[in-house]
Order: structure tokens, then sequence, then C-alpha cells
């Protein structure tokens, strides 16, 4: 039992070393909001005050540990939108079902 766990460990750390070691930078967002598409047509919007971590790395954005792509090889599909004004990353949108999940970066630490 003790060999197991000890295999288990040391797999999660080497994933958890690949997914540090990736190079991204760091971002932390305050504020979210998700926009639900009804089937009528229109759209229900809630907004949050969730805190994390955003990470982006070349390819794709890791948010609270969770990988979503945002540039797709042909054979991938799109699953986040990066959002830029004049002053940087603005948000990251998680494009979902029925929806999208969009996260605010916090500008105010810088």
């Amino acid at each position: 039992m003790r060999t197991v766990l000890l295999i288990i460990a040391a797999g999660l750390s080497i994933a958890l070393y690949r997914m540090l070691s990736r190079g991204g930078k760091t971002f932390t967002y305050g504020r979210t909001q998700t926009i639900s598409f009804l089937t009528d047509g229109s759209e229900h919007v809630v907004q949050g005050t969730e805190n994390g971590s955003i990470i982006i790395t070349s390819k794709t954005v890791l948010i609270d540990g969770l990988a979503y792509i945002h540039k797709p090889s042909p054979n991938e599909q799109l699953q986040a939108l990066l959002d830029y004004d004049e002053n940087g990353l603005r948000s990251v949108r998680i494009i979902l079902p029925n929806g999208e999940k969009q996260y605010f970066v916090d500008r105010n630490g810088k």
C-alpha cells in the first residue's frame, strides 16, 4: 500500500512540476461574470466576486489549475478567449456549452 501511495505522489509531483514549468505569465482575478444563453435568445448574467489565479502559456490558460486551450491545433476546439485592452490583459473568457464565464484580471495589485 505504501508503495502505491509513493508512486501516486511521484506521479502527481511530476505533473505539477510540468504544469508550473511551462513558463507562463501569472495573473490574479477578483471578479467573474457568467453569461448563460437562454433558449428564447436572451442572456442571463450573474456577477461574482471569486478570487484565484490565471496562468497563460503559449497554448493554454490555467485557471485555478484547470487547463483551457486558447490557441488550438487544427484538431482541437477553442476553449478560451483572451481579451486585451490598452493596459494589457483585461479578462479571460471560458466557452461553456450554453454560455461563457469571464474572469476579470485584478489590476489593483499592480
